[in-house]
């Protein structure tokens, strides 16, 4: 149960994550760590089994073990491998959801001792473009931490919330969200704290940590040249994982300098390279233009919607930062894009968000009279979100051909408002039928006039069974599968035979079973994490 106001919002990054609460002046602040910063690597060190090490430290020890450090977990949220301990290269196997935990327990612990604070209800942000399955592992993260998390909100939207409940009008804007590992891109309407996301778009592995990987290969270069070696930046960890390190520098002091110089010794090799600005814009260009084709592919949905204007963009996400950024959307555009707090906007607006559920919640009991005070009033004005499924969600059906294999039948969309369901009808085939086929598919269609049905190979796979049918069913009988989704982007499924309900609960490989959170609590228990 949410005690008083005592909760709080997390921005859990790929590379940097942080925490933020609602203060007693009712502003939204970010609480620092052991090392005084208030965002934190999302970078975990294994000293030993035990020992654990997450943040400035553990990122460090990129260079000297990096068998034994983790870096850019998030971007592994929904990939099967990662979460299969047979095959994931992690250091003891753990998963990326079990990662995700230690950054976590790190951020908490921190505020709590600091703060003297007891922290357990919380929001938690993801990437907007996350489907199901990412969601529901960012969330057991939390679990796993400890933590009750009482929704997982997308991150351009915590943005917006942060930023829109300043606006003292209608205004429709553009969250352009590039951070370190990922990059998100949503359109919506902010009106008087009032947030409503018309369209929603990203990608999974689009971030500033390929700007570094293009500078990194560009001093590669200049050290082979140089030395007339031949080293390989992608065969040599050691390298790579150093050179990284000096590439992510280097990209900070060019958002402030013209130029910078750079010294490196490798293997008795020595290199001194000189690059400007201009060049390193050059050498990322293509990235950059990535964003914008994303840009404007929301846009052309929000145009399908009614939405053919924007009043503002605004830049969040650490990488953001970057001059080339503002300076070519204000180009694009024609406009002045706002960068605004790009490192702590999104745990601020998850802050507001978390603050919001508890006192609507809290509203609801004292009417109900299961409390006896009201919640104090809130400071600023009351934030209502309508997000959408960032997500289109369908089933496999067939054609009836000797050699169909099957397409998939699109019926729920992404970029529809939340919460929101859909259905679609079948028939049973045969008197006293006793299974039917369950196959649920997720995937990026976005256009539910070209995109109803699809080819297999569109989508993604994330559950098959066969279904018990319980009861006998005369052939025609109507078979009913339904989509449901959340306000946190979650689906659920539900299949109906005549008066019939199929028992169903979605089977997602990598999403742990109540057991196995149980376990990964236990498991966390035992370690030291610092």
């Amino acid at each position: 149960m949410i005690q008083g106001r005592e909760v709080y919002g997390i921005d859990l990054g790929t590379t940097y994550s942080c925490i933020s609460q609602i203060d007693r002046f009712d502003q939204a602040v970010v609480l620092r760590n052991f090392e005084g910063d208030t965002i934190t690597p999302s970078a975990v060190y294994f000293e030993t089994k035990d020992r654990i090490v997450v943040g400035k430290e553990a990122k460090e020890m990129l260079a000297t073990e990096p068998e034994n450090t983790v870096v850019f977990a998030k971007r592994d949220m929904g990939n099967d491998d990662a979460f299969d301990k047979q095959k994931n290269n992690y250091p003891y196997h753990y998963d990326p959801s079990e990662i995700s935990a230690f950054i976590l327990k790190k951020l908490v612990d921190d505020a709590n001792s600091l703060n003297n604070a007891n922290i357990r209800d919380v929001v938690i942000t993801c990437p907007a473009y996350f489907g199901t399955k990412e969601r529901m592992q960012t969330k057991q993260a939390g679990e796993i931490a400890g933590l009750n998390v009482l929704s997982i909100i997308n991150e351009p939207t915590a943005a917006a919330i942060a930023y829109g409940l300043q606006q003292k009008e209608r205004r429709s804007f553009i969250v352009y969200d590039l951070g370190g590992g990922t990059f998100d891109v949503t359109y919506l309407i902010a009106d008087h704290g009032n947030i409503q996301v018309i369209a929603t778009g990203g990608d999974h592995h689009l971030g500033g940590v390929d700007w570094d990987t293009q500078l990194a290969k560009y001093l590669v270069t200049a050290l082979n040249e140089q030395n007339g070696t031949n080293f390989d930046l992608f065969d040599d960890v050691v390298l790579y994982n150093s050179l990284m390190l000096d590439a992510e520098s280097k990209k900070r002091l060019l958002t402030h300098k013209e130029s910078v110089k750079w010294n490196f010794s490798y293997q008795g090799y020595n290199a001194r390279v000189e690059i400007s600005r201009q060049q390193f814009d050059e050498i990322t260009s293509d990235l950059l233009s990535q964003t914008i084709d994303a840009m404007y592919d929301v846009l052309d949905v929000a145009a399908d919607k009614g939405y053919d204007t924007f009043d503002e963009i605004l830049l969040v996400g650490g990488s953001s930062r970057m001059p080339q950024v503002k300076a070519h959307i204000d180009k694009v555009f024609n406009c002045n894009s706002r960068l605004n707090d790009p490192d702590e906007i999104v745990a601020k607006g998850a802050a507001i968000y978390a603050m919001n559920a508890a006192y609507t919640k809290g509203k609801d009991m004292f009417s109900k009279g299961l409390t006896k005070e009201a919640p104090k009033p809130l400071g600023t004005n009351e934030t209502h979100v309508v997000n959408v499924t960032s997500k289109t969600y369908g089933i496999r059906q067939y054609h009836g051909s000797e050699d169909d294999k099957g397409f998939i039948h699109n019926f729920l969309f992404a970029n529809t408002p939340l919460p929101c369901s859909g259905s679609i009808g079948g028939r049973t085939m045969y008197d006293n039928q006793q299974s039917i086929e369950s196959v649920v598919y997720e995937s990026d269609l976005t256009d539910p006039v070209n995109d109803e049905e699809a080819p297999l190979e569109c989508g993604i796979l994330i559950d098959e069974r066969i279904l018990k049918i319980t009861k006998n069913h005369p052939k025609g009988t109507d078979a009913i599968t339904e989509f449901k989704v959340d306000e946190e982007g979650i689906l659920s499924v539900h299949f109906t035979v005549g008066r019939d309900v199929l028992d169903y609960t979605l089977r997602l490989k990598g999403v742990k079973t109540r057991d196995e959170i149980k376990a990964a609590k236990s498991m966390m228990a035992t370690k030291t994490i610092q």
